[in-house]
């Protein structure tokens, strides 16, 4: 082969192995990006207030080198200390209710009286398609509360309030 092709030849080949090698790395940050972004360290999957309150404890006793009665006296302050921020919350979470409900109330009225003059901008052979749409979205919004109630362990269709730090 003379020269100026085999020239060509590794030229080409030089070409193609680097765009491979292009492809692969970029491919490869890709895909990390992809998984880093699905499992972001920065942001762990959330521990339950036992599993974090036996970490913090446990850091405790490791820290501060925490005997037996110790412990068992830590362990009593952080169960109590739960039990204080239940009551509060169940105090508290009652007038949330309350206030929910009232709210609920005045926007249903408002809603009604704007379906009012709705249906009267509408004329008589647009109603039925009108009621018919607001049946779809009545469906489409229980839809959608089922499963935020089946999402949530508090089973009212919103997460549960956050504890405190121990």
């Amino acid at each position: 082969m003379p020269r100026s092709k085999v020239s060509a030849f590794f030229s080409v080949l030089l070409v193609f192995v680097s765009g491979a090698a292009m492809g692969a790395v970029g491919y490869r940050l890709y895909a990390v990006k992809s998984v880093a972004s699905v499992t972001n360290p920065s942001n762990p999957p959330k521990k339950s207030p036992e599993e974090f309150r036996k970490l913090i404890i446990n850091n405790l006793k490791e820290s501060v080198k925490l005997d037996d009665q110790q412990l068992a006296e830590l362990q009593k302050i952080y169960q109590e200390q739960h039990e204080s921020f239940d009551q509060i919350h169940s105090k508290y979470q009652a007038q949330l209710d309350q206030i929910h409900q009232a709210a609920k109330k005045e926007t249903d009225q408002m809603h009604d009286a704007y379906v009012v003059k709705i249906k009267e901008l509408l004329r008589p052979d647009q109603v039925p398609l009108y009621e018919k749409w607001q049946a779809d979205r009545a469906a489409d919004r229980k839809r959608h509360q089922q499963q935020q109630q089946h999402d949530h362990p508090d089973g009212k269709g919103r997460p549960p309030m956050p504890r405190p730090l121990p």
